[in-house]
Formats: structure tokens, C-alpha cells, sequence
């Protein structure tokens, strides 16, 4: 908290200074409300998320209100705002929604990455990512090989924040191995959860336009139970647009599914839509890709059994 209210972005300082006061979006306005300001939850919503930021005379004001409501020094989110941004092209994180947004359906998200902030991720455009699960005897996704293409839009970006979630509230020791052209940074992990955020340091700070392949494994935490379950899926969140992505799911012989479906959530959207319903090939595995895809999530869903086929977040 004291590094970001030195050097920001005002947008990453005033998103943790609202997760240290555990007030919501709702008590801040009405308490802003009780201070003669007026600031809806939308607006406090935009400036957090970095898609806008406080530049009339009226919007300054009721900032000084917010940081004494925040428990912040004078002008401690003031000092953060630069001259403001001329009309025109906006750079790759202005047009990025909020972690809040995309993950809306885990709202513990967005908290998990305080810890790891400021963070250069925002510019980082994925070019292509290859997620390759394997599904384990007892009809669960058991592992994950990732590899993962990125261009850098500024000079700077050095590192890439993961969050991970195999969707059982258990997460692992070392949620991420044999990496590629990358190491293990910072480790931040919601136990009541089972989301990891996990940080990967490239071997060198990007310049403009440069890009990198990353790749790293992850494998789900505990051994594979002794039933089959009803069914399982594997998804990956999208801030940006990715241009090419590409999820392979392979079955182990004796947990192979009646039925399988590409699904996607775009932002806004509480329950994933069935774009196609996807035949498992002779060796056992079913390829969906997703090209300009996001933001939003992109997945895969099984069932071992029709009558469980209804989607669910």
C-alpha cells in the first residue's frame, strides 16, 4: 500500500486502499454521500479499474472526500494523477476491463492481486496461448502443459500474473513447474477459495514490440479420487482480445465422456452459452479454438453422464 501511494498508477493505489478498508462500493458512496459528495458506485467502479480517472473540478473534490473515508492521507491519490491524457488512441490498458469484471462470477479475484501490484501485465497483448489438459481416471482435469506467446505493446513489461483455479478450493504448494523462459515470482493464494495468483519474471524486461514464449505445468492438487465424477471443465480468462487460442483435452481410457461442448462467458454474462458441441476423436482427446477471442472466459466442459449435461458456473 505505502509503494503504490508513492509511485502508483492511481488506479492499482486507490483499488487497494478500498480492499484494505473492507468498505463496499455502496458504504463508500454513502458515506461520501454524508460529506456533501457525490460519487456513484459506477464511477468509483471506472477509476479503480483504471477506465477512467478523476479530471473535473467536481470529481477533484469529491477525491479529497474519498481519501478521508479511505483512511488516507491528504492528497495521497491526488499526488498520483498525471496532467490529463490528451484525446486519441488509447494504449492497450485503457481498453482493458477490470480483473472484477472478467472474473466476475469469483469476486475474490480482483483482492487476490493487490499484493502484486503495480504490476506491467496491463501491457502485455497475448498473440497465442496452447492449453493442453489431461483428464485422469476419475473423470477430473489432473494436469495442465500452457504455453503462451506475448507481445509487448510498451517498452517495460518484465512479468506475467497468473491466477489459477482448479475449481476445488485446494490449491497447490507449487501451483507452477517446469517453466520455460520464465521463473516463479510472488505467490499470493485465497485458502477459502483455492485461487492462486501466481507472478512468472520473463529473463529480461520487454522493449516495444518484442515478444516472448512462456510455458509452465500445473497439476491439480491431491490424488485422483477412486469414483468417476459427474463431469469437469477447464477454462482460461481473458482481459484482451488473444488472437489464437487453442484448448486440447485428453481423456484417460477409462473416463472417456458422452458428451463434451465449447463453451464461452463474455463479460455481463453470468452463464456460459454452448457454441458447439465437440466429437472425441479415436485417440480419445477434443480440440476447440478460439480465434479473437475475449474478453471474457473460453472453455471446455464433459459430462460422463446425459442427464448432467446442464452448464454451470
Amino acid at each position: 500500500m505505502v509503494r503504490l501511494l508513492e509511485r502508483g498508477p492511481f488506479a492499482d493505489a486507490l483499488r487497494a486502499a478500498i480492499t484494505a478498508s473492507g468498505l463496499s462500493l455502496d458504504r463508500i458512496r454513502d458515506r461520501l454521500v454524508r460529506r456533501g459528495a457525490s460519487l456513484s458506485v459506477a464511477t468509483l467502479s471506472s477509476w479503480q479499474s483504471g477506465r477512467r480517472r478523476p479530471e473535473r473540478p467536481g470529481s477533484l473534490l469529491a477525491l479529497r472526500h474519498l481519501e478521508a473515508v479511505l483512511g488516507l492521507p491528504g492528497n495521497g491519490l491526488r499526488a498520483l494523477l498525471a496532467p490529463p491524457r490528451p484525446r486519441g488512441r488509447r494504449t492497450l490498458a485503457d481498453r482493458l476491463p477490470s480483473t472484477r469484471d472478467v472474473w466476475a462470477t469469483r469476486p475474490e479475484a480482483a483482492g487476490l492481486l493487490v499484493p502484486l501490484l503495480p504490476c506491467s501485465d496491463d501491457a502485455l497483448r497475448r498473440l497465442s496461448l496452447h492449453d493442453r489438459v489431461t483428464v485422469g481416471p476419475d473423470g477430473r482435469a489432473r494436469e495442465l502443459r500452457a504455453t503462451l506467446v506475448l507481445r509487448a505493446e510498451e517498452d517495460g513489461p518484465d512479468r506475467l500474473v497468473l491466477l489459477s483455479d482448479w475449481g476445488d478450493g485446494r490449491s497447490a504448494e507449487s501451483p507452477l513447474t517446469n517453466l520455460r523462459n520464465c521463473r516463479a515470482g510472488r505467490v499470493v493464494r485465497h485458502p477459502a477459495s483455492g485461487l492462486t495468483a501466481v507472478e512468472l519474471v520473463f529473463e529480461h524486461a520487454l522493449r516495444r514490440n518484442e515478444t516472448v514464449l512462456i510455458e509452465y505445468d500445473s497439476v491439480r492438487p491431491g490424488a485422483p479420487g477412486g469414483s468417476v465424477v459427474s463431469g469437469d471443465r477447464s477454462s482460461r480468462y481473458f482481459r484482451g482480445v488473444v488472437r489464437a487460442y487453442v484448448l486440447e483435452v485428453r481423456f484417460h481410457p477409462d473416463a472417456l465422456p458422452v458428451r463434451c461442448r465449447q463453451l464461452t462467458t463474455r463479460i455481463g454474462e453470468r452463464v456460459p452459452k454452448t457454441v458447439r458441441e465437440l466429437e472425441l476423436s479415436p485417440s480419445g482427446a477434443v480440440l476447440a479454438v478460439g480465434l479473437d477471442f475475449g474478453p471474457g472466459k473460453f472453455g471446455v466442459s464433459w459430462h460422463m453422464a446425459e442427464e448432467e449435461a446442464t452448464p454451470s458456473e
